[in-house]
């Protein structure tokens, strides 16, 4: 009896140290693919970021200081390019575009003697289209300084709006709406190159096993875009009746100086 009750004891000491070693290993090796997917390659990038558009010389001495502007894009990082034994510090080269809009400046006028509209709404406004080449640096998996150079164009807008109220019925309801009908409309295209910096900052890193990874990071960055001379108008105002004011300029100057904090993502 007693050296049955001694090998019973042995059999099971046995097993839980094997169940013991086995759950081991299990977290030894979900922390080994953790670490490893930590350093896996991130290809993919997007981001969105506001901040403001800032016409320089010339172009702001016609149009004024600049707007808010939105801008969201994204790319392809091909990383690593250095030998990937360096995880403490190392670089990719991320090819991408985006695209934006500023609101260089927007004004609102009462139409009191067009029984049509209530209002006129005219602006002068950019759309940024830009394509990117960037040499991002990795330091510690967690800070990401880069630099850029990039190409492109800005679509420059000067507009004049008719807003007036219409009673629709939705819904059993009589409801409010309001519609808007573009009056005077002058477009330019600035053609562009320029330069940037910026720094991503890594706030959540999120890793799902087996071989998903993924982060959020802080995105902070400045861009100047150096424009070629173009021709372009700026509305300056819209009289009681509805016409149009604005000047012209040719051959002026187009750079801008783009301020931008938001979000990114890798994966």
């Amino acid at each position: 009896m007693t050296s049955l009750c001694i090998v019973i004891l042995f059999v099971l000491m046995t097993t839980f140290s094997l169940f013991g070693q086995a759950g081991g290993t299990g977290q030894s090796d979900d922390a080994q693919a953790i670490q490893s997917l930590k350093l896996k390659p991130r290809n993919g990038l997007f981001y969105m970021s506001m901040g403001s558009g800032n016409p320089q010389g010339e172009f702001q001495s016609n149009i004024g200081t600049g707007g808010f502007a939105f801008i969201m894009g994204g790319g392809y990082s091909f990383e690593p390019i250095l030998p990937k034994r360096y995880t403490d510090f190392n670089a990719s080269l991320v090819l991408g575009m985006d695209l934006g809009y500023v609101t260089l400046d927007r004004k609102r006028r009462p139409a009191i003697y067009y029984q049509r509209y209530d209002d006129y709404v005219y602006a002068n406004t950019v759309v940024p289209i830009d394509l990117f080449a960037r040499l991002q640096f990795n330091v510690a998996q967690w800070v990401f300084p880069y630099a850029e150079i990039t190409g492109g164009m800005n679509i420059y807008s000067a507009t004049t709006d008719g807003e007036y109220r219409e009673i629709v019925r939705r819904d059993g309801q009589n409801v409010t709406e309001t519609r808007t009908t573009e009056i005077y409309s002058n477009r330019s295209v600035f053609w562009k190159y320029g330069i940037g910096a910026g720094m991503m900052i890594k706030l959540v890193e999120n890793i799902t096993l087996p071989n998903k990874a993924s982060s959020i990071l802080l995105d902070i960055k400045a861009r100047y875009n150096y424009g070629l001379p173009s021709d372009y108008q700026k509305v300056i105002d819209v009289d009681q009746t509805g016409t149009t004011m604005y000047e012209s300029y040719e051959n002026a100057g187009t750079d801008m100086l783009f301020v931008q904090a938001g979000i990114a993502f890798r994966f």
